[in-house]
């Protein structure tokens, strides 16, 4: 199986973390930034891309961006019976409909998972198997954090500090 990770700033980097952990599945992960393609790479990706590179059909497509291109990215790559899972909130739309993406192809969103979902990700926090990269940013600097991260100049996670 393949999974392709559209976006490998810090959810795309926890969900390479967790394919590698829960799945067997041969994780790509395409990023526009070569040092977030090569954190990718240190997380657990087999092999990374460049947006524009060729890609892999996938069973499964992560778009941790959710702009047009980067949606359009996973519909076309995404192989029929497969599912495309949006995280990313850039306000990017695709076309739906018979012929514009793979026959029984499942879209879905997800900005939460369960409680028993949290649970099972501290279980493999508590044993040390996720890595991250957290900056703290005075609350003073959220605008300033919020710009850097709309510019794709984050490489993990940022954590707002009172």
């Amino acid at each position: 199986m393949t999974a392709l990770v559209i976006g490998a700033g810090g959810l795309g980097q926890f969900a390479i973390q967790y394919l590698r952990l829960l799945t067997a599945a041969t994780v790509v992960a395409v990023d526009p930034s070569e040092a977030k393609r090569r954190r990718a790479l240190s997380l657990g990706a087999r092999d990374v891309a460049a947006p524009g590179d060729d890609l892999p059909a996938a069973e499964a497509v992560f778009d941790f961006v959710g702009s047009d291109a980067t949606l359009r990215q996973a519909a076309e790559h995404v192989l029929p019976a497969g599912v495309v899972m949006v995280a990313g909130e850039a306000g990017g739309r695709i076309p739906f409909g018979f012929r514009l993406v793979p026959y029984e192809a499942h879209l879905t969103s997800s900005v939460w998972g369960s409680v028993e979902d949290l649970r099972a990700v501290l279980g493999i926090a508590r044993r040390g198997e996720l890595t991250w990269d957290v900056e703290p940013v005075p609350l003073a600097q959220a605008n300033e954090a919020l710009s850097r991260l709309r510019n794709g100049e984050v490489a993990g996670r940022i954590v707002l500090i009172p």
